[in-house]
């Protein structure tokens, strides 16, 4: 088959299309006045009666839910304690790796304020 032939066969496709037959469109046109029937019954509309939203359910329905509102904790908790309690010096990695380490006082302790000045 070439593609001329196969573009032919697209064009004769576009031009000519099918129409169902009258049983299937009889058939769909019953069925939905047959619902359309059942659907004609009112519903009584209620207001829905507004709900106090606790504190922790609007912040976990702000976080995107319970685990995402649980990996926040996991990480703060962890960065507490890497910045409070230094777990380990990391000396020894700059040593291993070749590279110098300085250490930099970023939280000086209460000394500093207590000095007395002349």
């Amino acid at each position: 088959m070439t593609k001329d032939t196969l573009d032919d066969l697209f064009a004769a496709a576009r031009v000519t299309s099918p129409a169902p037959p009258n049983s299937l469109s009889e058939r769909v046109l019953a069925d939905a006045l047959a619902h359309q029937a059942h659907a004609a019954v009112a519903v009584p509309l209620r207001a829905p009666s507004p709900a106090r939203v606790g504190l922790w359910a609007w912040m976990r329905a702000a976080l995107g839910g319970g685990g995402a509102m649980a990996g926040m904790v996991a990480a703060t908790l962890g960065g507490f304690y890497i910045g409070f309690a230094a777990p380990v010096e990391t000396a020894f990695l700059g040593a291993a790796l070749g590279i110098e380490m300085t250490e930099i006082e970023m939280m000086p302790g209460l000394d500093a304020l207590l000095e007395e000045v002349p």
